[in-house]
């Protein structure tokens, strides 16, 4: 019996599975898990039953093979696994006993016996997910729901069986539940929807919802669908969006109210020097000097705040891109134009954002250049579906808390406004990435970007 796993580590608790890094590799007939956050060729799916583990909604049509999407639960996953063991077992038993009618019987029995046994096992696990699980007809009612549903609908289970699923959402989006039920039953395709539920208790709750089309014999009967609850998170990223905001308001007024003085400034120093034609003093000279000197200084930080507040902002753009051409492009338009020797992959590809990848490495690369290394070296590399792109210095090395060095606003340099490493933390962090640092024990310290190869099955839109 073949099962396996596609994706990304197998979750702890899971038995009786392989992990393939090649989905041609995978003999037919195997039961195969994807983990959502993998690249999936579909066309490479070949005679295997496949279960999509997803802890997200799924934008993509799905491949006929795909038995349906499952959540990221170690009991469920374990339990379809061990269906799929007795269900294999009770077929070998039952071609090596057909030869008789009495045999035939003994394997119908034993069959049953185990479809009960697992179909109880399963019901059990439906019943207690902590998922909203309904089953709905073509006209959009609910054919069935688990006991999750009583706790959270304003009218509990008993009631939701025979309703109609749209009357538990907001009038707004009563139309996208229309649509994803049509979606199912006329085209045959798995949608997903963010709809908001009237709640017990007066509460509106936010659910995405996975429909799975439900056929037999090439008919669709029903529609299952799946409601995670993620109230939670889109009242998190709308408090993060708001001081967001807050923040570039305050950057932007900063700048205003800083340019404004140093305009005034400027102009006073420009009539003194007018004024003082042929007779400055050295100690005249000396402070309209450092006066200069300090307005430079004041708008360099304006611009790298600036600067700081438009990578906090900067929206998301994903394509496949190479890895080496872009981390190359950067180091070819330094300004320092340091010597950097490459080592490792030269076709590292990955599916992420150019301008974060870009802008996180211009900063450890600046980061390398002040230590006044005078040789680098950099590796490319791949592991456990992510892409490591190793940045090494000989200079001084760290010598700071580790944490310390990504602090806005710290630099060991009191020239510098210490922007560089946070800005490229920031980078990394929205494309689900990040930066790892190794102290060396000879002078100079490893910078790795740390960079997820596919997130496209997570990409919910393009300001993430």
């Amino acid at each position: 019996m073949d099962v396996f796993w596609y994706g990304g580590p197998v979750p702890p608790g899971i038995t009786g599975v392989r992990q393939t890094e090649n989905l041609e590799s995978v003999p037919e007939k195997s039961l195969l898990f994807l983990d959502d956050r993998s690249c999936v060729q579909w066309d490479a799916i070949r005679g295997q039953r496949v279960y999509l583990v997803s802890d997200l909604p799924i934008s993509t049509p799905l491949p006929e093979q795909v038995v349906g999407v499952i959540p990221r639960d170690t009991m469920v996953i374990q339990a379809i696994i061990t269906l799929y063991t007795e269900m294999r077992e009770s077929y070998d038993i039952g071609d090596k006993l057909i030869r008789s009618l009495n045999e035939k019987e003994l394997a119908i029995q034993e069959k049953q016996k185990t479809m009960l046994r697992d179909s109880k096992r399963y019901n059990a696990i439906i019943r207690n997910a902590t998922d909203l699980i309904f089953a709905l007809g073509p006209t959009g009612k609910v054919m069935f729901c688990n006991e999750t549903v009583q706790k959270y609908l304003v009218r509990g289970a008993k009631h939701v069986v025979g309703q109609a699923l749209v009357d538990y959402v907001v009038d707004e989006d009563k139309d996208l539940i229309n649509e994803m039920v049509a979606r199912g039953f006329r085209k045959g395709v798995p949608s997903k929807v963010e709809v908001r539920f009237r709640l017990a208790g007066g509460r509106i709750g936010i659910f995405s919802c996975m429909s799975t089309p439900l056929s037999e014999d090439g008919r669709i009967y029903g529609l299952s669908v799946i409601g995670r609850d993620i109230t939670d998170i889109r009242s998190m990223q709308h408090r993060l969006s708001l001081q967001a905001k807050d923040l570039t308001l305050m950057i932007n007024g900063l700048s205003h109210e800083l340019r404004n003085p140093l305009t005034v400034i400027g102009a006073y120093i420009k009539r003194i020097e007018k004024q003082e034609n042929g007779l400055k003093t050295d100690l005249i000279g000396t402070a309209l000097s450092g006066i200069h000197s300090s307005i430079q200084r004041i708008e360099e930080m304006i611009v790298r705040i600036e600067q700081y507040e438009n990578m906090v902002n900067r929206g998301l753009v994903y394509a496949r891109k190479n890895l080496r051409l872009l981390v190359s492009e950067v180091i070819s338009r330094h300004p320092a134009a340091p010597e950097v020797a490459i080592e490792g992959n030269e076709k590292l590809m990955a599916f992420t954002d150019a301008c974060h990848v870009q802008a996180a490495f211009s900063r450890i690369l600046d980061n390398a250049v002040e230590t006044g290394s005078e040789r680098f070296l950099l590796t490319l590399s791949r592991r456990d579906g992510f892409a490591y792109v190793s940045l090494r210095d000989y200079g001084p090395g760290v010598k700071d808390d580790i944490e310390t060095i990504f602090a806005p606003f710290t630099s060991s340099d009191p020239m510098k406004i210490g922007l560089g490493l946070t800005e490229a933390r920031i980078a990394m962090a929205k494309i689900g990435s990040h930066i790892e640092v190794i102290p060396q024990a000879n002078p100079g310290a490893i910078f790795t970007l740390k960079i997820l190869m596919d997130r496209r099955n997570s990409i919910r839109d393009k300001t993430a």
